[in-house]
């Protein structure tokens, strides 16, 4: 994949799929750190197996496919960039993915358009309760609801000042 904003999708598509009503997105820039750290979240059933075993990509939860390459191209992504992927029990009760990688690194996968991913699966699936929170330095951004369907311009320039 191209940039996180797609393997944002790709984890937003397989908590949907899980039959999570309730997803949380986080997006913290540790200037300071040299980290870039991308969280989702939700209240799904969480893995039917241990997070290894769900890492492999030959490993799958939908119905007749042979293999599951999310979780094993975003943690190949995430290793290649000085960091990692960690895989386990969220706070709402499902699901918790969590890549990390360095900011700076030349392997980092661009940011991409975490605003439009966000905003568009907030409209498509208004049954779910999606959050966005978004942290870099000293500003914060919240947002929910109908707010993620027409994002404001402050999560447009904090997605931009990504390097």
């Amino acid at each position: 994949m191209h940039d996180l904003s797609l393997y944002l999708l790709d984890l937003l598509e397989n908590s949907l799929r899980a039959g999570a009503r309730r997803v949380a997105v986080t997006v913290l820039v540790a200037r300071d750190e040299d980290r870039l750290t991308l969280r989702v979240e939700d209240d799904g059933p969480g893995l039917p197996v241990e997070p290894e075993t769900a890492l492999d990509p030959f490993f799958t939860t939908k119905q007749g496919k042979k293999t599951g390459l999310g979780l094993s191209l975003l943690r190949q992504a995430a290793e290649a960039a000085g960091g990692g992927l960690e895989v386990g029990h969220a706070g709402l009760g499902g699901l918790a993915v969590t890549a990390t990688m360095r900011l700076g690194d030349v392997d980092r996968p661009p940011l991409g358009d975490v605003a439009l991913t966000m905003a568009t699966m907030a409209a498509v699936n208004p049954e779910v309760e999606f959050r966005l929170e978004w942290h870099d330095g000293d500003r914060h951004l919240r947002l929910a609801g109908a707010d993620l369907a027409a994002p404001p311009e402050e999560l447009r320039e904090l997605q931009e000042a990504v390097p």
